[in-house]
C-alpha cells in the first residue's frame, strides 16, 4: 500500500528549533572567540614572564646588561680596598674600566638551583647576584592549577681587583717619608733602631745614626715615595728594584767641612803637639770647652806618651763626616804626626778621632771626642 506524505506541524517545529540552535551557536562562536584568543595570549605572555630564567634575563638587562657603576656600588654587600695613598675613586675608576664598553654576559653558578649567577665582561667574572622567591604567581586554566615563583634581586656582590703592590723605603728614624701626598708615620714603620753606625756612644746633644724601614702593603699602583731631612729639606734616594726598597743615609754636611776643616785639623794638630810635649797647654786650651772633664784631662795628664825626637811633621792630614746635630756639631779628623830623630826612622803616631763641638761665647769648643 503506497505511502502517502503528510505534513505534521510537530516535524516542521523541530526543525526550525534545530535550525535556531545551530544558528546561535555560530553566533557564540563568532562572538566569543576575540575574549578567548585574548585571553590565551595574555596568559601565555604571563606565563612566559614568570618563567624564572625570563625573570633572571629581566634582572640582568636591568643592572647589568649596561651597567651604572654608581647604582652597582650603591647595592653592593663588597667595598674596594684600598690604601693612601690610593683613593676611594682610584678603586672606582678601576673597576668601571673593567665593565664599561665591555660585553655583559651571565652564567648560572653550579650547585645553586639555578638562583646565583655569575656576571662577566668580555668573558671575564666582574660581579655576581642572587635572586630570592617573594612569592607565587597562581593560573586557572580550565580544569587545571598552575603556578609560578616570583623572583627579585636579592644580593649584588662587585668583584673589584685586588691591590698587590707594595713598597718600603729605609731612612734615618729622625727623617720623614711620603708616598705621595701622605706622610708615613708611625703606623707605617715595620723595624726602628736599625743601627748603621761604628760608634757605641755620643755625647749629649748628638745622637746615633739609626734607620727605620716605612711600608706600606695593598695598593693598586706605586706612588713617589719622597723624604725630607729634619730641615725639611728634600733627600736623594737610591732604589734597589730586586729589594723593592728605597733608602737613604745621614747626608754629611760639605758646608761644615768648608769652613771648619782648618779650624779642627788644627785643634788635634795642636792637641798632639802638647801631648807630646812640644807645646804648652795655652796653644791647645782656645780649642777646648772648659767646662769639661775633658779639658781637666788634657791639663793634667800632659806628655803620658812622649817619644824620643828631636822633631816633628804632620803628613795625610783628613777631615770628614762633619754632621750637624743642630746644636752640636761633629766630624772625623785623621793624621800621622811624624817624630822625627836624627839616623832614626821616624816614629809614626796614627791619629783618628772624631771630635764633638758646641759653641761656647759663640765659638765651637771642643767637648767630647773618642779615638778610632
Amino acid at each position: 500500500m503506497k505511502k502517502v506524505f503528510r505534513f505534521r506541524w510537530t516535524s516542521l517545529l523541530f526543525y526550525i528549533a534545530l535550525c535556531v540552535i545551530i544558528a546561535a551557536g555560530l553566533i557564540a562562536v563568532i562572538v566569543v572567540q576575540p575574549p578567548v584568543r585574548q585571553w590565551l595570549a595574555d596568559f601565555e605572555n604571563s606565563y612566559e614572564m614568570y618563567d624564572p630564567k625570563n625573570q633572571i634575563q629581566s634582572i640582568f638587562d636591568e643592572y647589568f646588561s649596561s651597567p651604572d657603576v654608581d647604582k652597582l656600588l650603591s647595592m653592593s654587600e663588597d667595598r674596594p680596598t684600598y690604601s693612601a695613598p690610593d683613593t676611594y675613586e682610584d678603586a672606582v675608576k678601576r673597576y668601571a674600566e673593567k665593565i664599561n664598553g665591555k660585553t655583559m654576559t651571565y652564567g648560572y653558578l653550579v650547585g645553586t638551583d639555578q638562583k646565583v649567577i655569575n656576571v662577566k665582561a668580555d668573558g671575564k667574572v666582574v660581579a655576581r647576584f642572587s635572586v630570592k622567591e617573594t612569592d607565587t604567581k597562581e593560573y586557572n586554566a580550565f580544569i587545571f592549577k598552575l603556578s609560578r615563583p616570583v623572583y627579585e634581586l636579592d644580593k649584588v656582590n662587585l668583584f673589584f681587583d685586588k691591590p698587590t703592590e707594595s713598597v718600603s723605603v729605609m731612612l734615618p728614624e729622625r727623617y720623614t717619608a711620603y708616598a705621595g701626598e701622605v706622610e708615613l708615620g708611625d703606623e707605617y714603620v715595620v723595624s726602628a733602631g736599625i743601627k748603621d753606625d761604628e760608634r757605641e756612644t755620643v755625647p749629649d746633644g748628638a745622637f746615633l745614626f739609626t734607620y727605620k724601614v716605612c711600608s706600606i702593603f695593598g695598593l693598586y699602583n706605586k706612588p713617589v715615595i719622597t723624604v725630607k731631612d729634619r730641615d725639611g729639606n728634600d733627600v736623594i734616594l737610591d732604589y734597589d728594584e730586586e729589594k723593592n726598597l728605597y733608602s737613604c743615609k745621614y747626608e754629611y754636611s760639605e758646608e761644615l767641612k768648608a769652613e771648619y776643616s782648618e779650624y779642627v785639623l788644627k785643634a788635634l794638630e795642636q792637641y798632639a803637639i802638647y801631648m807630646q810635649n812640644d807645646a804648652r797647654f795655652k796653644t791647645v786650651a782656645p780649642y777646648y770647652d772648659p767646662d769639661t772633664q775633658l779639658y781637666r784631662d788634657i791639663y793634667e795628664n800632659p806628655g803620658s806618651f812622649v817619644m824620643e825626637h828631636d822633631g816633628f811633621n804632620f803628613q795625610k792630614e783628613e777631615t770628614s763626616e762633619f754632621f750637624d746635630y743642630k746644636e752640636v756639631i761633629s766630624c772625623r779628623v785623621k793624621f800621622e804626626h811624624h817624630l822625627t830623630r836624627k839616623n832614626r826612622e821616624d816614629y809614626i803616631d796614627r791619629i783618628d778621632t772624631t771630635i764633638y763641638l758646641r759653641k761656647v761665647d759663640g765659638e765651637y769648643k771642643i767637648f767630647y771626642q773618642v779615638s778610632h
